[in-house]
């Protein structure tokens, strides 16, 4: 085979990178979905002077359409959120933002719970994770509210804070907050009232 067939069989047609450029397609998946290799992708884009949305720092948006890797859609560019400065950069579409960061959120307060013994130290519950919730025994020596916690991993740090806290149940969180029942100084029996 001589060059100039070699050539016109790898040469691929303009508009059609184009448009998976605009689309928002980073070059290495251009490459997998045409079954060429990046590097001949790289090639005809360089060629064609065409630049993909995914490298080039002076256009600050994707194409009209992104692909999330999580839930496998393409969507509109609309559907993902602004990171590092550029525009509708995110990985993962917002649902998909959303849906992660509620797992990692209550992974990280499952492990919190299982830390603390898993129940109400006044009354025992134990059916639902989201009613329990940490109560600082003594809040002059509280560094920070375990509810806002911005970090989704379980470390020493949260440990500490832990120790400082008993777990109980929402009602039984408003009753020491309320001084309907005494804050236990470490775990003593529920009160008869």
């Amino acid at each position: 085979m001589d060059i100039y067939h070699y050539i016109i069989i790898l040469a691929m047609e303009k508009e059609k990178l184009k448009k998976l450029i605009e689309e928002g397609y980073s070059l290495n998946k251009i490459s997998k979905e045409i079954g060429k290799s990046l590097t001949t992708i790289r090639y005809w884009a360089k060629k064609y002077d065409l630049k993909s949305n995914h490298k080039n720092s002076e256009l600050k948006v994707y194409g009209s359409h992104r692909f999330c890797p999580r839930c496998k859609n393409h969507q509109v560019i609309e559907n993902f959120y602004a990171r590092r400065g550029k525009l509708n950069s995110s990985v993962y579409c917002k649902k998909c933002t959303s849906n992660q960061i509620l797992e990692r959120t209550r992974k990280l307060k499952q492990q919190m719970v299982e830390y603390k013994g898993g129940n109400c130290v006044r009354c025992g519950y134990d059916k639902y994770m989201g009613a329990l919730e940490f109560h600082h025994l003594d809040p002059t020596k509280k560094d920070y509210t375990l509810a806002h916690l911005k970090v989704t991993n379980f470390h020493d740090k949260i440990k500490n804070e832990l120790d400082k806290c008993i777990l109980v149940c929402a009602n039984c969180h408003r009753e020491i907050h309320n001084e309907l029942l005494v804050a236990p100084e470490g775990i003593e029996p529920p009160l008869n009232l």
